[in-house]
């Protein structure tokens, strides 16, 4: 078995290593890469030799999802992690497994033999576009605006409602300030934390807090009242995003297919 590893720290890529050649002395690493632009470089040209990556988040650059971002593999990956504050539910879903430092034999044995028996199904793409939007809503608290000719910022926690009109992206806080941002509606989605904001059409993407009444509407969609009032009528939850809407307000996560 083939394996690349992506670690910018000496001693934990060589702890890697050791228990890796004990758990499985079949076992032939690679490379060992510590950066970004290292790692795009080898994913480019050589990726397809690994049977499978373990990928550190955080390398000496940046983080591996800058990096994911820029190069397209469907390698298997085991994700290694000190973030305990990270959403670890997307690693399970969305990859092969994650380790959390300092790595464990036991817990990189399971991981291995998880590998083996995704190895035989018909499919075992991962998706890393789903992990890095859950890394960046983790980790992405707060965003730039303009206001009075000055630069400001607005907390996530703070949003109540994102609207998208005459060419400007504003956000309405729970307090009822307005605010121009520096990203597009597409950006603050992919931005924001899925369990809190939904983005119910076109135009807007609100906060879970900021519901106060949820009405029918004709042509079986929703209207949605919110604190504070914005006073329009783009709170209409699409047809299409009707389903995907009660599912978020379950606390399920909503299938956007």
């Amino acid at each position: 078995m083939k394996v690349a590893i992506f670690e910018d720290e000496k001693l934990n890529a060589d702890r890697l290593v050791q228990l890796l050649q004990t758990a499985a002395p079949d076992i032939e690493v690679l490379t060992v890469i510590e950066s970004i632009e290292e790692g795009a470089k080898w994913l480019s040209q050589y990726g397809n030799k690994a049977d499978i990556v373990f990928m550190d988040i955080q390398l000496s650059d940046g983080n591996c999802f800058e990096m994911l971002q820029q190069v397209t593999f469907k390698i298997p990956v085991i994700f290694t992690t000190a973030y305990d504050k990270f959403a670890l539910q997307a690693f399970q879903v969305h990859s092969i497994d994650y380790l959390l430092k300092p790595i464990d034999k036991t817990e990189l044995e399971r991981a291995l033999a998880k590998f083996h028996y995704f190895k035989n199904q018909a499919n075992t793409f991962i998706d890393v576009s789903r992990i890095a939007e859950a890394f960046y809503r983790q980790e992405n608290t707060r965003f730039i605006g303009r206001a009075n000719n000055q630069i400001v910022y607005v907390k996530a926690k703070d949003i109540a409602c994102i609207a998208y009109a005459d060419g400007i992206t504003k956000v309405m806080t729970h307090a009822g300030k307005k605010i121009p941002l520096d990203y597009s509606l597409d950006q603050m989605e992919k931005m924001l934390n899925r369990t809190l904001f939904f983005r119910i059409n076109r135009k807007m993407i609100i906060s879970i807090d900021a519901i106060t009444r949820i009405n029918s509407y004709y042509n079986n969609r929703l209207i949605l009242q919110l604190n504070p009032d914005i006073g329009t009528t783009d709170t209409i939850v699409s047809r299409e995003r009707v389903a995907s809407f009660k599912s978020w307000l379950e606390g399920r996560e909503p299938d956007f297919s």
